[in-house]
């Protein structure tokens, strides 16, 4: 019966196609609010037409996809994604955004669908989709019953925790939590992660005020040597945020509660440091050097320690060719931080706020911009990380095993309910957030044959002891 189902995903593939093109040619870009009600619209319809009972819920910004296949299964998945896109304003895309044009051999990756979305997330909401589709086309019934639950979380997932609690008994049943994310790496190598890291967005913003500076305008430069300036003040507060070299966070109490790594995660970053291709890695990220000196002590530091991450930071005047001698009244840094499983986001903002009145940074001002997420995920010897990597093997992969990795996914929210999580998918997508976002389709091919192998292997297995 399996193979009836792989095979009619085979016979079916261009329709699959279509559906991605299909997915990508509805704008649902979140900071911009547009096109969301029709894409959760657009999903919800589709998840009716497979036969489920889909629909478009009310969020606290925008609305999520629910949608459910109960085929009396003694297995239940959620499959958990997002269907809203980042803006495509950049000015260097070689074809419109959101045509979804399908290209013979983009830039020697062979074909290609190149369009926002193709990699984050509507190439993995179509994957999905068209795997339950096959399932349908091949009158083959579904190995497990599935739960599908779409947000829009390019600003951060602040409708899905009240979504979760409102449906947390329905949710509760389920036996694992499945986030798709094609992980395929340029060279070919197929990574998988065990874990995620949850997300906190701020600014930290000087003012002029009682301890210097200029406090309701910008003055001249010429004062410099007696009036205080908030971006030597703002710049020095982070400077004494991270410890020698920029290594890690030097915030007292920060990590508070995190998951030590375990023997087992050792064990893993072990035989990731013996096959992980560094120089590839480097060439990939358009960058020369990593911050630690040894490719394991790399490793280590994304898998267990948090972000704190400057990604922008704005004071006075700066242009090109051009210069005004000023001393501003304001400087601020966004921060992005990504707390491990079992740090509070309250915990490590409160840290902050201690460390800035310790050295005397009292007037510094800390602004959430979400309530934040801590991160989450499965342990290796996890029933459903098994049938995951055997899943794997099923399709001929032996993927790179990570402990965890710095995608922000709010796995957390599905684990407390009793569930495990597994992510990844086989498949080479990339430039998300960046003009020129693509998939392989051979990839896409890949990861539609993977999707149906998993439901297949979760709907069947006798699980023991996690």
């Amino acid at each position: 019966m399996l193979q009836n189902v792989l095979s009619q995903a085979e016979k079916n593939f261009e329709s699959h196609v279509e559906c991605l093109q299909r997915y990508i040619r509805q704008p649902s870009v979140s900071a911009e609010k547009r096109g969301l009600e029709e894409m959760a619209s657009l999903l919800a319809k589709e998840i009716n037409d497979l036969g489920g009972v889909g629909k478009s819920v009310p969020g606290v910004d925008f609305p999520i996809v629910y949608g459910r296949f109960d085929v009396g299964a003694p297995r239940t998945m959620v499959m958990h994604s997002m269907y809203d896109t980042t803006p495509a304003d950049e000015p260097t895309w070689v074809v419109p955004p959101f045509e979804a044009r399908r290209i013979a051999n983009y830039e020697n990756l062979g074909e290609c669908i190149v369009g926002r979305g193709a990699e984050d997330t509507k190439g993995p909401v179509a994957t999905l989709m068209n795997a339950v589709a096959a399932y349908r086309a091949a009158k083959v019934p579904l190995p497990c019953n599935i739960i599908m639950v779409f947000e829009a979380s390019e600003l951060g997932s602040k409708s899905l925790p009240a979504f979760v609690e409102e449906h947390a008994d329905e949710l509760r049943g389920a036996d694992v939590c499945f986030w798709p994310w094609y992980t395929q790496k340029s060279d070919g190598t197929n990574v998988v992660f065990l874990r995620v890291k949850g997300l906190m967005t701020l600014k930290l913003r000087c003012r002029g005020g009682a301890w210097g500076g200029p406090q309701n305008a910008e003055i001249h430069g010429a004062h410099s040597t007696w009036i205080a300036n908030p971006a030597h003040r703002l710049t020095a507060a982070l400077a004494s945020m991270k410890t020698e070299g920029d290594l890690d966070v030097a915030m007292e109490g920060f990590y508070d509660g995190r998951n030590l790594p375990t023997p087992e995660d050792e064990k893993l970053v072990d035989k990731l440091a013996a096959r992980f291709n560094a120089e590839r890695a480097l060439i990939d990220l358009g960058v020369t050097r990593f911050k630690q000196d040894t490719v394991r002590e790399a490793i280590r530091a994304r898998c267990f320690q948090s972000e704190f991450n400057v990604a922008g930071l704005k004071a006075g005047f700066v242009a090109e060719g051009a210069h005004k001698v000023i001393v501003p009244h304001e400087a601020v840094a966004a921060i992005d931080m990504r707390p491990l499983d079992g740090m509070s986001v309250q915990n490590m903002l409160d840290s902050m706020r201690r460390h800035l009145d310790k050295h005397g940074f009292h007037d510094i001002t800390i602004e959430p911009l979400s309530q934040g997420y801590a991160g989450g995920g499965s342990p290796p010897g996890d029933w459903a990380v098994k049938e995951l990597l055997a899943t794997y093997s099923d399709c001929g992969i032996d993927p790179e095993v990570w402990p965890r990795d710095a995608l922000a996914i709010a796995a957390k929210l599905f684990t407390d309910l009793g569930m495990s999580w597994i992510a990844t998918l086989p498949g080479h997508a990339n430039r998300r957030h960046s003009a020129n976002e693509y998939i392989q389709l051979k990839g896409y091919r890949k990861s539609i044959e993977f999707t149906i192998r998993l439901m297949w292997r979760i709907g069947h297995v006798v699980r023991g002891a996690s």
